[in-house]
């Protein structure tokens, strides 16, 4: 699995705590440590029950940045080449509940304490791919358990999303086309659906692509997205928001 596709799956993960502890909830980490990983494995950013511990284990920065700011590696600029490769483990802890929607502020806050990170945000115009309906409507499946959590599975260039929304799909197509993708589609709620392709080198093939290799997938990802979900990608010029990155310095120890 891709380290963008597993850092999608953290975002689909984290747990949701009870509606009635905003009042009460933490606004900044109590106790953190931050540490450069040399053991591997990996969890994915995650609050442990009660909402107290939060933790994220052989992170990359861009995964970090990714879900502090809510944005894809595709909008980030002037970072650093020195941390391209490091992962880092964060531990950090608060004596009251934090819920879903304050970790990324609560993260923020911890870059900036730990990596002297500073950002802006700037409009540029830029080629993006609308996700639209393709001809015939969609090919998506009503969730076979509505309870289930939102979940996204690769296996090579097969992605699996279960209970999923387009937003997912639009995650996903981002970097697979390395272009940012804006959901067009007026399709809400959630859906179970695969999304299978075979390009004959690395990346997406290109646009229009149609030939199926000996497994039977198309090697376009544009014609996979259109036979098997009946959605389509279409070339546009759009205003997208970047965060440029004034300052990241190495990590300052605990």
């Amino acid at each position: 699995m891709t380290s963008a596709a597993r850092f999608l799956l953290s975002l689909l993960g984290v747990a949701m705590i009870g509606s009635g502890l905003e009042a009460q909830s933490c606004s900044a980490f109590d106790i953190a440590s931050v540490k450069l990983n040399t053991n591997g494995g990996g969890i994915n950013p995650e609050l442990a029950p009660g909402g107290r511990r939060f933790t994220a284990t052989n992170q990359y920065m861009f995964a970090l940045l990714m879900f502090a700011y809510d944005v894809s590696p595709l909008q980030v600029s002037g970072f650093p080449s020195a941390l391209t490769g490091q992962r880092f483990d964060i531990e950090a802890t608060c004596d009251r509940p934090m819920t879903n929607e304050q970790l990324p502020a609560l993260l923020r806050g911890l870059l900036a304490e730990r990596f002297h990170l500073s950002v802006h945000r700037e409009l540029k115009e830029q080629p993006v791919y609308a996700l639209i309906q393709a001809k015939g409507g969609p090919k998506l499946h009503k969730p076979a358990d509505y309870d289930a959590k939102p979940d996204l599975r690769q296996n090579g260039h097969s992605f699996r999303f279960i209970n999923a929304p387009m937003s997912s799909l639009v995650s996903v197509l981002s970097q697979v086309t390395g272009r940012k993708v804006l959901d067009k589609t007026g399709i809400g709620g959630q859906y179970d659906f695969t999304l299978s392709y075979s390009p004959e080198t690395s990346g997406a093939g290109r646009e229009g692509a149609t030939s199926p290799p000996a497994d039977g997938f198309p090697t376009s990802v544009f014609t996979a997205l259109r036979e098997q979900l009946g959605l389509d990608l279409e070339g546009q010029k759009s205003q997208i928001e970047f965060l440029v990155i004034d300052r990241l310095d190495p990590l300052i120890p605990n």
